[in-house]
């Protein structure tokens, strides 16, 4: 959840702030209708809850305070428009227990925002929520709420923002919210929902975030969701998706982010996914893809993460893949890759972290990855045959390093007896040779290291 609240407590201040230069008049005052139904919905949350609310109270008549006892407009978490009805609710974050049973939805025709977000409501959204028409913002995440998301919801015609992650709500995905053509963003993340992802998404067209990982949607992607040509970020990891990725993919020329892990999908990498050069993270680890990575992925300049790992992938390592100079991470560990590695990995200039393990490569290990500045190496359980980089910690950043089950031979890299960085190592299982009391050095962080099944002395 870390990144997702991060950015959510921050559009929250943001949001709080807004509204209170903009909405909250001192002179408004809401309906009595507004302000009885309010009121009854505070008396039915739990009694943790009411001290936060303890200005939603009416002075009594006699009471000379008249700016505080103009109702809902100068409650805590209220902002009313202009004409003086309540336009705003934000009581995220305040640790609201308590159900929407008893709220008001037919008493407040002019709510344009609700966040409720990090609270401790549960129960189910009622279907009086279609009642709230004006609503623009609405945000439900973080809470206790169970049972199905109303279908309701999609007469919701202006709604930009929904967000409903990290719930407990079950049902399938309501065919509904394909009519809400107006959604911006939509985070459903970490529910019980299950089913098939529908086709109806692809009618978003100005959705820029959408996140339905971390549920029990199956099936296969439906290739309409290639129409969401303005999605700017794509969660769809840890699910229980199958078959192939849509080749129409590549039509989100917009995507900077894109994570379908842990899932059952398979087939080919599709060649067309080269045309999403907005890219920044791209993880397709945990799946049953197969066949070759495409080199059209070698277009994809701006990628900084890329995780193929523990998939059925086979075939060389495209050279095309050396030619992202922006890539951080690459993770191509257990899959069936062969062939020797492209030399000109070495342009690889801004690589921290390189995971081969797993596979059946070939050839040497080329000198020129020692001159980048990898914390990260692991390239154990292949069939690598020659001598390690000799300048493999020259960045001396170097903290794993491993390198055994291979057919490697010849001295310890130099480099390694100052490489006080390292904190794990595995060079097991080659035909490597030296003296261990004089090759290696002084390794104040490290907790694990294997030296077993070479040729080395140690005097």
């Amino acid at each position: 959840m870390g990144t997702h609240t991060f950015n959510k407590v921050t559009s929250l201040v943001f949001l709080v702030l807004f509204a209170s230069l903009h909405y909250s008049l001192p002179f408004a005052s809401a309906s009595s209708q507004e302000v009885n139904a309010l009121l009854k919905w505070k008396s039915s949350l739990q009694n943790k809850s009411l001290s936060v609310l303890s200005s939603w109270t009416l002075l009594p008549h006699n009471a000379t305070n008249s700016k505080s006892g103009s109702g809902p407009c100068t409650w805590f978490g209220i902002f009313c428009n202009a004409q003086g009805s309540v336009a705003r609710m934000n009581l995220s974050v305040f640790g609201i227990s308590g159900m929407l049973d008893e709220f008001p939805f037919m008493s407040l025709p002019d709510l344009t925002h609700v966040d409720f977000c990090i609270n401790n409501l549960s129960g189910v959204i009622p279907p009086q929520i279609s009642y709230l028409s004006k609503l623009v913002y609405l945000d439900f995440s973080t809470n206790q709420f169970f049972g199905t998301i109303p279908p309701e919801i999609g007469l919701l015609q202006y709604l930009e923002i929904l967000h409903l992650a990290e719930n407990h709500f079950n049902g399938s995905f309501p065919q509904e919210i394909g009519q809400l053509k107006s959604l911006r963003e939509l985070d459903m993340y970490t529910n019980n929902l299950e089913g098939p992802i529908l086709a109806s998404l692809g009618n978003l067209t100005n959705l820029a975030w959408l996140s339905l990982s971390s549920s029990s949607f199956s099936g296969s992607i439906p290739p309409e969701m290639g129409n969401l040509s303005s999605l700017v970020k794509l969660y769809l990891d840890n699910n229980l998706l199958t078959g192939p990725i849509p080749s129409t993919f590549g039509n989100l020329r917009n995507l900077t982010l894109f994570y379908l892990f842990n899932n059952g999908l398979s087939g080919p990498i599709p060649s067309e996914l080269g045309y999403m050069t907005s890219l920044t993270y791209l993880s397709r680890q945990m799946n049953n893809l197969s066949c070759a990575i495409p080199a059209s992925l070698g277009n994809l300049r701006n990628l900084h993460k890329l995780k193929l790992y523990e998939n059925q992938l086979s075939c060389s390592i495209p050279n095309e893949i050396g030619t992202l100079n922006s890539l951080v991470d690459l993770e191509l560990s257990e899959n069936q890759l062969s062939g020797s590695l492209p030399s000109i990995f070495h342009n690889l200039t801004s690589l921290n972290i390189l995971h081969l393990r797993a596979n059946q490569l070939s050839g040497s290990i080329p000198p020129e990855i020692g001159n980048l500045k990898l914390s990260i190496l692991e390239a154990d359980h292949n069939q690598f045959t020659g001598r390690l980089p000799q300048n493999v910690c020259k960045g001396g950043l170097l903290r794993d390093f491993t390198a055994s089950e291979n057919q490697l031979e010849g001295p310890i890299p130099k480099d390694l007896k100052n490489c006080t960085s390292l904190e794990r190592i595995f060079l097991g299982g080659n035909r490597l040779t030296g003296n261990i009391s004089s090759d290696f050095g002084v390794y104040p962080n490290l907790y694990i290291i294997d030296l077993s099944h070479n040729k080395l002395a140690y005097i």
